[in-house]
């Protein structure tokens, strides 16, 4: 038997499995480990690793997954629930997978005043959790919404391949006086990016498997189109390209008593 200290990562995830009593989630797991000091985390994103481990071990058998989308030893796992479909497993596949064009990473309601915005070209940085290697998303590509309380009031987009302006950059304009008319409307941000975060805690650049730009475009279209924020002042630049799609429907109607939602 390994000593803690020496354990590999499915020695490790086993332990955690045996002294639990339902099935766990990924980031449980890995916390569990680091808390009972199984063995050393190492990178940005161990969860990631964890979650490698877990598929390897439920295709051996040793583990199964829940419906849930939790893990856990055999017997756990058929008295709490049965096995996930085939369907689940696949699409939490293809959201792993790095070639695909997903969001790969997103923060939600971050703090305004925890940034420091003196810099032209300062950093945005985040954590997985307390003990995991933090990540400067200043250049991250995707959709930012800012909030007043629970509000959204504006959503933008970022793309460095337009120019050198990066998440950092686009939110630094909308906190100072360059952006007069949202510079005091707005508390919190969320946003939502395509680079995925290597173990390094370095960003990626998106998967070339589709055109970013245009993807954003469209992203960006739809959350406006659907929240209305009070401080955006047009329609995204998508919205054109959603309509011609042929997936835009844009009014509803009445049908043999039945209504179309």
């Amino acid at each position: 038997m390994s000593t803690a200290s020496a354990m590999g990562w499915e020695e490790a995830i086993m332990a955690v499995l045996q002294s639990a009593e339902e099935p766990l989630g990924a980031h449980e797991i890995t916390r569990a480990i680091s808390a009972r000091k199984l063995r050393t985390l190492t990178g940005a994103n161990p969860v990631n690793t964890v979650l490698g481990r877990l598929s390897t071990m439920t295709s051996n058998k040793s583990i199964m997954r829940t419906e849930r989308g939790f893990y856990a030893l055999p017997a756990i796992a058929q008295r709490v629930e049965e096995e996930a479909t085939a369907e689940e497993i696949e699409a939490e596949t293809a959201a792993a997978d790095p070639t695909k064009l997903t969001v790969k990473a997103y923060g939600l309601h971050w703090d305004r005043n925890s940034v420091d915005w003196s810099a032209t070209r300062g950093q945005l940085w985040g954590q997985q959790d307390e003990n995991f290697r933090p990540v400067d998303f200043a250049d991250q590509d995707g959709i930012y919404l800012l909030h007043s309380w629970n509000e959204v009031v504006y959503v933008g987009q970022t793309f460095t391949g337009k120019g050198p302006a990066g998440l950092y950059s686009r939110l630094r304009d909308h906190h100072t006086d360059r952006d007069r008319r949202k510079s005091d409307r707005w508390d919190t941000f969320s946003w939502f990016g395509f680079k995925p975060v290597d173990e390094q805690g370095n960003l990626l650049p998106a998967p070339p498997s589709a055109e970013l730009a245009s993807v954003i475009d469209v992203v960006e279209a739809m959350f406006i189109e659907a929240l209305m924020p009070r401080l955006n002042m047009q329609a995204g630049r998508g919205f054109k390209k959603l309509r011609e799609t042929g997936l835009y429907f844009q009014i509803s109607f009445q049908k043999s008593g039945r209504g179309f939602r």
